[in-house]
């Protein structure tokens, strides 16, 4: 699908692009971000495995969080197929460390979720969170999300092993 762009009040999103690398290494090169959102340990250098990864992520549903006060790209949404009986999308993010708890995650998440909503065929969300990042799963209930259930052993964590998966859904 071709990524949109969509502004509000602090943000721009738009389609990620290989020249975001430089300021998303901020965000994947920090331990806690990549074990707590993906389960994988950080990038130590922009070497050619990031560059391969940037290069996969430009050609994919991925959103950069640029912040219109700087154009520094402070954060990624991807876009997955939800892989439900309706259009659906499932919805991940990553923000710089120095940028969380500003609220730019929930401007940015929320923007995509009414844009995709009154633009396109989507009827409905999914994300979820690993267990003990209980943040993440507050953000998506204040956007609305409803709790669905727990994918027991869903993902392997790089420190945690075999992790429990909290799922959540947002219907239009």
């Amino acid at each position: 699908m071709e990524v949109f762009e969509i502004e509000t009040e602090r943000l721009q999103l738009r389609q990620f692009r290989v020249e975001d690398a430089q300021d998303v290494f901020a965000i994947f090169s920090d331990e806690q971000t990549t074990l707590d959102c993906g389960g994988y340990h950080a990038f130590d250098a922009m070497d050619e495995e990031y560059d391969r990864l940037m290069q996969k992520f430009a050609g994919q549903t991925r959103y950069s969080v640029v912040r219109k006060a700087d154009g520094r790209v402070i954060g990624v949404i991807s876009l997955m197929d939800a892989e439900r009986a309706v259009p659906g999308w499932e919805l991940g993010i990553e923000m710089a460390p120095d940028v969380r708890r500003q609220g730019y995650a929930r401007e940015a998440l929320a923007a995509v979720i009414q844009a995709f909503f009154e633009k396109t065929d989507t009827v409905l969300f999914t994300g979820g969170h690993y267990a003990y990042n209980t943040i993440s799963g507050k953000l998506l209930k204040e956007l609305g999300f409803t709790y669905e259930g727990i994918e027991h052993k869903a993902m392997r964590h790089a420190e945690r092993g075999p992790t429990d998966l909290v799922c959540y859904c947002l219907e239009k």
